[in-house]
């Protein structure tokens, strides 16, 4: 029986397991080491953005970014088109989530939409890139900007996207990313916050480790003193995940450009149907192409693509 093509599949090649064999034997194989500090400082350099925190997972990511706004006891204007993941952060932060409609060509959250649901209990607007494709980010920015409202990505697909000649990661207040076992660059699991400004990014800091400030440490000649001014959480990334993400950073514009080029063959096989068709990509913006989307037209059509890509044992990844 010929093997079965999996939608996805974690890649770790042997620059990760060398890394992390050698972070193992360093001693140090916690959070806030070393390596963190390294792979943040590449992963800057990719977002082209400076202000840059690692940590456990993306979902930790998105619920830093609506603490450090404070969000609690107000509401967020989300998408339902997402992982459970992004909304549940909201809840978790004490928020009330109201809902947009989407572009049902991109699954993108709707620009016009956003602004109909805009209240004076809003504190922030959620905006997830459907499998890696960038949302409208133009015209939310300037939605945001006339009524101040903080943007918040979840780009946890979207590494490597651009729109406007930008990456993912420098357009918006915060940018999420998940370095989860399956994403374009994993740390098993992980996760990146990029904020716009240097002081969010400082507070990220803290807050991802208790509140504890660990680059200012006090001494009275007896023991060693940590400031705490607020309450955090433990949501720091360790060393030894970050040696797995280092070692396969030079491999990212060669598995960016391998995505874009399946996905050309995907287009290209795609439009010489009736009934299928591609996601809409907008103009000015590139994506990864994390997951390549199609649109049936209806569950009866969906029905019949999951049946053919069976047959050639190719996995599927339906979206209701």
């Amino acid at each position: 029986m010929a093997q079965k093509v999996p939608n996805f599949k974690p890649f770790i090649p042997k620059e990760s397991v060398k890394m992390a064999v050698q972070t193992l034997k360093s001693g140090w194989i916690g959070g806030d080491g070393p390596k963190v500090k390294e792979f943040e400082k590449k992963i800057s350099q990719i977002i082209n953005n400076k202000n840059v925190v690692a940590l456990n997972s993306g979902t930790s990511a998105l619920q830093l970014a609506l603490k450090i706004i404070g969000v609690h006891g107000h509401q967020v204007i989300s998408t339902p088109m997402t992982c459970f993941a992004t909304n549940a952060a909201i809840a978790a932060e004490g928020a009330d989530i109201v809902w947009s409609d989407v572009d049902p060509q991109s699954g993108n959250i709707d620009p016009a939409d956003i602004e109909r649901k805009i209240s004076k209990k809003t504190k922030a607007i959620m905006v997830v890139h459907w499998g890696g494709n960038p949302a409208q980010l133009d015209k939310i920015a300037k939605i945001a900007k006339s009524y101040k409202i903080p943007v918040v990505e979840d780009a946890a697909q979207a590494l490597g996207s651009q729109f406007g000649n930008k990456p993912i990661g420098s357009h918006s207040d915060y940018v999420c990313f998940s370095t989860q076992s399956v994403k374009i660059i994993n740390t098993v699991d992980g996760g990146i916050l990029a904020t716009k400004n240097k002081r969010d990014a400082k507070i990220a800091k803290l807050l991802r480790w208790y509140g504890i400030d660990r680059e200012t440490r006090h001494w009275d000649k007896t023991f060693w003193h940590y400031p705490i001014r607020e309450a955090g959480l433990k949501m720091q990334m360790t060393d030894v995940a970050a040696s797995i993400g280092l070692g396969q950073l030079p491999y990212f514009t060669k598995l960016l450009r391998h995505r874009r080029m399946i996905a050309k063959i995907y287009q290209k096989a795609i439009s010489k149907s009736r009934i299928l068709k591609s996601q809409k990509i907008l103009k000015g913006a590139e994506p990864n192409y994390w997951m390549f989307t199609v649109l049936c037209g209806s569950s009866r059509n969906r029905l019949k693509l999951v049946k053919a890509m069976a047959k050639i044992n190719v996995a599927e990844d339906i979206a209701e």
